[in-house]
């Protein structure tokens, strides 16, 4: 349903995070036992093959619009699933036939690698300590949206905003996508060499001793004065974590110590959700009222409203919101609900829309699957997960296209607050 999707991880399972809405889809109970005695390989390959085709037919969000001709689609897989194949070839079958629909549509899991990932520590990594994202255009490359303070990418001189086109001395390829970070990664102590370039700079040759590293990424703030007006910047950290919105309060109250903030900036241009971020608590932090509806392929919905809570002046203060193309889940929820209320002013490039919830089925051959399930609609009946988030304001300037003393997104919002609401 998307293009361009920049995606921070391989896999994102979007939770909502209002408890109205966590009865949408139940999780199938794992399968246990031996998975080989029963049946041939045909016959467990077809079992499998069916439920996929069943689950997506009862629970995708986009089954009956996607524009695909499912019968066909089916036919076609099911035949070269009759003709005999190894195990290896089913899984490398379901993956193809996964990359053939909407993108986000469905991802599946070998049983080998749904074990290898129930029992990963996600906690740390052996890497060099960078978040990053993915740009198809114009050249295939990576694009380093924040580094762990202390990591090796910071000591080595890689900073936010930074591209990566080359790993050991070879191209990052488009068909890789964002499983290139698997060629950043790896063992503690072992040297990876990064072509790295800094807009506006010339690429340079940079070597990196990776590290075993705490997955980590903080929000930052600070006061911008603009002639002397205070206004409050907020960058949004790329992963979320516990104290996020404890540490948004306290940078919102040291803001506004002994001073009226003329205006707020949220930047949420790298900011991506996944569990436990906090949007309901948001919403009522800037928004009072309706927000938009949660609905699935079955056409349940979950009408959403907040009672706002008005903390530091959070509920009056001018506010902008930054987006881009690595903006996705929750962030992009909460700037088109605050941009379709009025209540915020959104600049920056359109978002991919990757807000659909993703659900848990797993398969009888202990194999496993996500499917997009649910999605949100504004007030207005738009669909943030078809149309993503349009700004009123573009600027085609990527997060790679830019850096921290001369960002024309930034300096954007400060003039639209500096013109005041007349404007």
């Amino acid at each position: 349903m998307k293009n361009n999707k920049f995606i921070l991880s391989v896999l994102l399972i979007f939770s909502f995070a209002f408890s109205a809405c966590a009865g949408f889809e139940p999780e199938d109970e794992p399968v246990t036992g031996n998975f080989g005695s029963q049946y041939t390989p045909q016959e467990r390959q077809t079992r499998a093959f069916d439920a996929i085709q069943k689950h997506l037919a009862e629970n995708y969000i986009y089954y009956k619009s996607a524009g695909v001709d499912w019968d066909s689609r089916f036919d076609e897989y099911h035949a070269q699933i009759s003709a005999g194949l190894t195990n290896d070839e089913f899984n490398a079958l379901m993956l193809e036939f996964a990359g053939k629909l909407p993108e986000g549509a469905l991802l599946f899991q070998s049983r080998d690698e749904r074990i290898a990932s129930e029992t990963e520590d996600t906690s740390t990594y052996q890497g060099i300590g960078a978040f990053i994202g993915f740009a198809a255009e114009a050249v295939p490359h990576i694009i380093v949206l924040g580094v762990i303070e202390g990591s090796p990418a910071e000591r080595a001189g890689i900073r936010a905003h930074d591209s990566i086109y080359a790993i050991d001395g070879n191209p990052v390829l488009l068909e890789e996508g964002i499983d290139v970070v698997q060629r950043v990664r790896g063992p503690a102590g072992s040297v990876v060499t990064l072509n790295v370039q800094t807009p506006g700079k010339p690429e340079r040759t940079v070597e990196v001793t990776r590290a075993q590293l705490v997955s980590a990424s903080q929000l930052e703030a600070r006061q911008i004065d603009v002639n002397g007006t205070p206004y409050g910047y907020i960058l949004f950290p790329v992963i979320s974590n516990d104290s996020l919105l404890k540490d948004l309060l306290a940078n919102l109250q040291e803001l506004t110590t002994n001073q009226k903030l003329e205006g707020l900036v949220l930047d949420l241009r790298v900011a991506g959700s996944g569990r436990g971020w906090p949007l309901e608590e948001l919403l009522k932090l800037f928004h009072n009222g309706k927000v938009g509806t949660f609905y699935n392929s079955r056409e349940i919905e979950q009408t959403v409203s907040v009672t706002g809570a008005d903390l530091f002046g959070s509920q009056s203060v001018p506010l902008i919101i930054l987006v881009g193309q690595n903006t996705n889940g929750s962030p992009e929820i909460l700037a088109a609900a605050l941009q379709a209320s009025n209540r915020a002013i959104v600049i920056g490039e359109p978002t991919s829309g990757a807000i659909e919830a993703t659900t848990l089925f797993y398969l009888p051959d202990g194999s496993r699957i996500f499917i997009e399930t649910s999605s949100f609609k504004l007030p207005n009946g738009e669909d943030i997960g078809i149309n993503g988030v349009q700004p009123q304001v573009v600027i085609n300037a990527g997060w790679d296209d830019i850096l921290p003393a001369n960002d024309p997104v930034l300096e954007k919002a400060l003039e639209l607050l500096s013109a005041g609401p007349e404007q």
